[in-house]
């Protein structure tokens, strides 16, 4: 899951897995593929972080087994 910070400042958790797409207008715009969206604070550009940080997380976790 990532952290995202909606327009009016509520704190909201999305399932990046469920991301059909996003795009900058000015605010950026998250599509889920149910069809929901989302006008979130957070760039493009930082919600992709997050995502790969949360993946490689995931993978140095395993190496420590």
């Amino acid at each position: 899951m990532i952290k995202l910070i909606r327009l009016n400042g509520e704190i909201i958790y999305l399932n990046y897995l469920q991301i059909q797409y996003m795009e900058s207008i000015p605010e950026t715009k998250v599509k889920m593929v149910n069809g929901d969206f989302y006008l979130v604070k957070d760039s493009v550009e930082s919600i992709v972080r997050q995502v790969t940080e949360f993946l490689h997380g995931c993978v140095a976790f395993e190496d420590k087994f």
